[in-house]
């Protein structure tokens, strides 16, 4: 999409003198104009009379998307939106920033420094980010300052979301610098999200949704949820509330979220045994969990081949198993009754088809790990992996490159075959995307630095 700029995109629908008409019907234009990107269609709309009348059909705005736009830009944009009245479908709100946000310091008094210099009153303030205070605090700051543009984002979207409470299947925010844990968000996907099926909140310079009673109330007020990605506070207490009020999940993201009370918290093995034995999610990102452990992964394979094993005996020892089941008089009148047997539960795991693992912080996984994983998801049909050196070296004492490279020989060698086996040499490229030298994230960075001062 080309970016927007106020200079670029002509908000107000001002048209210029009538032009002659078109002998094409409005169904035809209709058709044409819904090929065109949000910022070409408000400029298609100030050729003419005529251009700008079908353009405010509703009906070409059901699929939005907002991108690499500046916050003000993106405001008017809504706003005009709203106006429009359209039965929103999807709506993508991503890349999008705020100079001003950005740029934006605030004075912070230094006790210590005004204990020792109390006739330099220049001297008593250091400067901080506005985004790293509390939230009153930056909502004080923004007043002071006279930036209200969070209040009018929140105006707009609440009367997006509520004209299309009906129809909105979609939500995705991502990659944005706005500050909008400032905004209505939450209390927009709550009132008006009823009918959503895919929501996405992730990489907006915050904790995603970081308390666990968002995600409880999100959980509650939209359950028609099939996708929930994003980095949020889901602990496992949450994640079982998920997976029973949401019936239709198939694709969920777990990583670590920081609590203010207890610390980093984040779904534990029995958690994730819980998620995998429900057997309906088919796509799963696990973003550095602490629990995806060697041991973890090798224990919840093997309860999995203690369930496979009891299955097979409970289907060898009943009467319908038998290898005579099909003679109704080696039983007895006593089973005449029985007709059908209920299908097996799918093994935990069975259902995941895409995987994604991130390992940065946490502990990685090594030649057994990735051993055991693949047991435990036989159905794989793509399996993506990130790291890099820094995490193998800060969780294992005297490793080398060379080891670390011959581990990736290894895994890669193990991981090749097996989805080479599964899905034939030719999908290997589409199945299997291991990438071992990532950039340091900046946790590794801080963890690094902590590491140097020591």
């Amino acid at each position: 999409m080309i970016p927007c700029s106020p200079s670029s995109m002509n908000l107000s629908f001002i048209a210029p003198a009538p032009t002659a008409s078109s002998d094409l019907p409005e169904s035809i234009w209709l058709d044409i104009f819904g090929y065109l990107s949000l910022d070409e269609k408000f400029r298609a709309a100030a050729t003419c009379h005529a251009w700008h009348r079908i353009l405010t059909d509703p009906s070409l705005y059901t699929h939005i998307s907002l991108e690499y736009m500046e916050f003000n830009t993106l405001v008017l944009c809504m706003q005009q939106l709203c106006r429009l009245a359209p039965r929103i479908r999807t709506l993508r709100i991503a890349n999008c920033y705020s100079s001003f946000i950005s740029k934006t310091t605030v004075p912070v008094q230094n006790s210590a420094i005004m204990h020792h210099f109390p006739q330099q009153p220049g001297m008593h303030s250091l400067y901080s980010h506005i985004t790293s205070f509390t939230l009153p605090r930056r909502r004080e700051e923004y007043r002071k300052l006279g930036f209200t543009l969070h209040h009018e984002f929140s105006r707009a979207l609440v009367h997006l979301m509520e004209k299309s409470q009906d129809s909105i299947k979609c939500l995705e925010i991502q990659d944005n610098y706005l500050d909008l844990e400032m905004t209505e968000l939450i209390f927009c996907i709550v009132r008006h999200g009823r009918h959503l099926e895919h929501l996405l909140y992730d990489a907006n310079r915050d904790g995603g949704f970081v308390a666990p009673e968002i995600v409880s109330a999100i959980t509650a007020a939209c359950p028609n949820i099939k996708s929930f990605q994003g980095q949020h506070a889901i602990s496992d207490t949450v994640l079982r509330r998920m997976m029973t009020g949401w019936e239709d999940l198939r694709s969920i993201t777990l990583a670590p979220y920081q609590s203010p009370s207890m610390g980093t918290k984040e779904v534990s093995m029995e958690g994730l045994w819980f998620l995998l034995d429900c057997g309906k999610i088919e796509s799963l990102e696990l973003l550095d969990l602490s629990c995806l452990t060697n041991d973890n992964v090798r224990q919840m394979m093997l309860r999995v081949k203690q369930l496979e094993a009891s299955s097979m005996e409970r289907a060898v020892n009943s009467p319908l198993g038998h290898p005579f089941a099909h003679h109704q008089a080696y039983f007895g009148a006593a089973n005449d009754s029985v007709t059908a047997v209920a299908p097996p539960k799918a093994l935990p795991g069975a259902s995941v088809r895409h995987l994604t693992i991130t390992k940065y912080t946490s502990t990685p996984l090594t030649l057994p790990g990735f051993g055991a994983l693949l047991k435990l998801f036989p159905n794989l049909e793509t399996f993506k992996m990130k790291t890099n050196f820094f995490a193998y070296d800060h969780s294992f004492q005297g490793i080398t490159k060379e080891i670390f490279e011959g581990e990736i020989t290894l895994v890669e060698d193990m991981i090749q075959a097996e989805m080479a086996e599964r899905w034939g040499a030719e999908n290997l490229r589409s199945s299997w995307n291991g990438e071992w030298r990532a950039a340091l994230t900046e946790e590794q960075r801080l963890r690094a630095g902590t590491v140097r001062l020591h």
